[in-house]
């Protein structure tokens, strides 16, 4: 019996010291909870959000984006998303996708953005510069790089090409990070379906040599999906940023993605370049087959500090025929459901967004394609009287989000602005007042809208562009967003209190709810 009892004794210390290593950790996580909450500032960023369906068209050298481009003051971070940067052919919806429009568009908004007035304290700054360490849809080429890539077909296309170890930009040269000559790469998957599960374990930073393979391979060789992912490894972001004390760009290029027509750019003021984290990529496409790239979404999610951001933009389903609302319905239900994005190694207690509403500032922008349910002559008579209450009372995405049927919770500023599609030609006015009467007319509609969802985002504006380069007018707002950072100084001061010391009576059982323990 002394032997039985001894081993008894013994079970029971030993659960009693792991009960109090358990409720030691608790407290002392508890505590760090505590002292993180109490060490985190709350910083307002401002955020600038336009779309643009540019209507297949490839701007020219000497398009102004001044007039779109400029918020007083600029802003900290600038989202851009383009449809229809090329023409929905089928040759760009099933073969090789052409990003020489995408290269172009980049070239004039980093000119423009770093021609601001007011950026670099007074007067303007025009010397643009290599983007430090991007994620980008081709390679460090897309501004003029002498190296140039063969262009992979559609249906074998990688995402993230690498950059090479120099870039050639107006006859300078600007040598890369040793480590950069690594680059990021995605998976090309066949199913369109998106599970955590689906993830391929091939993503992953390759090789410089990764991708040279792939363009020498037959477009047979494999199916492009639109569901594609990347991300890109935060400490080369960082370390890049910080080292780099001679940058000249007021902004720069965090990161871009197209695919087919839609194409989505991130741009940061430089002096927060090396704390934007976690940037990963997901695309879902809803165009022909209900899978193809020429309709559905690119969404982009990073970390700014500890607060997460994911900006979608979509081109959803076309025409005006009644129940067409409903398909666009279902292209926003599919790419909430289908957008996912690949889980990156955290610690046990922090959250890894994956969905969009995982996020915790979320903004969705694009030509949406929403119209107004009215006759051309009834929508025209309105928008010549500035009747906005009138013409929103008919427009389909009020309409739907009423009757709870698509983007519940969802908010969208105050339209004070005419309809931004469809127009004539290089003109202000719209297609249907060049028409015969006989003739299919588009009635005028805000088919290009931003969105945003949740909270810590305050709306400042919400307007239209000018120009008269496409069909469609170019939409803006300007967001402030509210962003945790943790004050790493105030985390040290903690360190050395007596708040940290952990009493006795705290590691006791009954502390912490527990009434009766029994050892068995």
């Amino acid at each position: 019996m002394g032997s039985a009892e001894s081993e008894a004794c013994t079970v029971k210390k030993s659960r009693t010291e792991q009960m109090n290593k358990k409720n030691m950790d608790r407290v002392r996580r508890r505590r760090s909870d505590v002292d993180l909450a109490q060490a985190t500032d709350v910083h307002d960023y401002r955020i600038f959000v336009s779309t643009w369906n540019v209507g297949g068209k490839s701007p020219p050298k000497n398009l102004n984006l001044e007039e779109w481009l400029h918020a007083s003051p600029p802003a900290d971070i600038y989202v851009l998303g383009f449809q229809e940067i090329v023409p929905l052919n089928a040759g760009n919806v099933l073969g090789a996708e052409d990003n020489g429009p995408a290269k172009k568009w980049l070239t004039l908004i980093r000119r423009t953005l770093n021609t601001l007035p007011g950026t670099h304290g007074c007067g303007s700054y025009s010397t643009p510069s290599p983007v430090p360490d991007p994620l980008v849809e081709v390679d460090a080429d897309f501004e003029g790089s002498s190296v140039r890539q063969h262009n992979s077909s559609y249906f074998h296309r990688h995402s993230f090409h690498s950059m090479s170890r120099s870039l050639r930009i107006n006859g300078d040269i600007m040598e890369l990070h040793p480590r950069l000559d690594r680059r990021f790469s995605v998976c090309d998957r066949v199913s369109t379906g998106s599970r955590p599960s689906d993830f391929d374990s091939n993503f992953r930073c390759g090789d410089s040599s990764d991708d040279e393979k792939v363009a020498e391979q037959s477009p047979s060789a494999g199916i492009f999906s639109p569901s594609s992912y990347a991300y890109g490894a935060p400490q080369y972001m960082g370390e890049r940023n910080r080292s780099s004390s001679h940058t000249s760009s007021r902004y720069c290029l965090v990161a871009s993605k197209q695919m087919v027509g839609i194409f989505l750019t991130v741009w940061v003021r430089s002096e927060i370049r090396g704390d934007v984290q976690n940037l990963k990529v997901s695309c879902v496409g809803r165009g022909l087959m209900g899978c193809l790239g020429n309709k559905g979404s690119i969404s982009i999610s990073m970390t700014l500090h500890q607060t997460s951001f994911c900006f979608i933009c979509s081109h959803l389903t076309s025409g005006q025929k009644e129940g067409d609302e409903a398909r666009r319905n279902l292209d926003v239900m599919e790419i909430l459901k289908k957008t996912r994005f690949p889980r990156v190694q955290k610690a046990c207690d922090e959250k890894t967004c994956e969905t969009i509403l995982d996020h915790d500032r979320i903004i969705w922008l694009g030509d949406l394609n929403y119209r107004i349910a009215l006759s051309y002559q009834s929508a025209k008579a309105l928008v010549e009287m500035h009747n906005w209450r009138a013409l929103l009372e008919k427009d389909q995405l009020r309409m739907e989000q009423r009757c709870g049927r698509v983007f519940e919770r969802w908010k969208e500023g105050r339209i004070c602005f005419p309809p931004t599609y469809k127009y004539s030609n290089n003109s202000d006015r719209y297609t249907g007042d060049d028409m015969h009467r006989k003739e299919k007319r588009r009635t005028p509609a805000w088919c290009d809208r931003i969105l945003w969802y949740g909270r810590g985002l305050t709306q400042l504006s919400y307007v239209r562009g000018e120009s008269r380069f496409s069909d469609h007018r170019p939409v803006y707002g300007t967001f402030t967003a509210k962003v945790e950072i943790i004050n790493h100084n105030r985390i040290k001061k903690n360190m050395g209190c007596s708040s940290s010391r952990i009493e006795v009576e705290e590691l006791l059982p009954y502390s912490h709810g527990y009434t009766e323990l029994s050892f068995y």
